[in-house]
């Protein structure tokens, strides 16, 4: 028999399944990973290629393992990458669910009498235009120009940011 040293309880004892048993979480992902499939049996990776889990797909009974998380979607077993889990999902929802945090995809908590780091984010302002509504934002080197509907994304070149966003005819 063996007594864990932190909590005293014995394996095999009443209450050990309570001690050792894993807490399993369902997180949502917020983009698209690839992970790699494992056996059902054996939990051993197959030699398949990996396969891509879309954006808004639900993982379920997710389990550290070393520097990987296992977890299960669409009643199939996977692993990847801890970090890329992490970088996929919201830290609030592993918090939320008592797992242990996705610390590696969180920005570290500034200390006391810091102020919070600044994140860098770029500053979106309409553009006048005819028929399609486009959005410019100020970026070095030029103007990055986006379609407001999301289907388009350019680069314009203007290292003066002369261009004031009309035709230059």
């Amino acid at each position: 028999m063996y007594t864990r040293p932190d909590t005293g309880v014995q394996n095999g004892s009443p209450g050990a399944e309570d001690e050792t048993e894993a807490t399993l979480i369902r997180l949502e992902l917020n983009k698209s990973i690839e992970a790699r499939k494992l056996n059902q049996r054996t939990g051993a990776p197959t030699t398949d290629p990996e396969v891509v889990i879309p954006y808004g797909a639900i993982v379920e009974n997710v389990e550290r393992d070393r520097d990987f998380e296992r977890f299960t979607y669409l009643g199939e077993v996977y692993r990847c990458a801890h970090t890329l889990l992490a970088s996929a999902t919201d830290p609030q929802a592993w918090k939320a669910q008592g797992a242990p945090a996705a610390e590696s995809a969180a920005p570290a908590a500034p200390s006391a009498g810091q102020p919070a780091p600044v994140a860098p984010g770029l500053q979106w302002a309409p553009v006048d235009s005819s028929p399609v509504p486009l959005l410019r934002a100020k970026v070095r080197g030029g103007w990055l120009i986006a379609a407001a509907s999301g289907t388009g994304l350019t680069f314009y070149p203007d290292p003066g940011h002369e261009w004031d966003g009309t035709s230059l005819a």
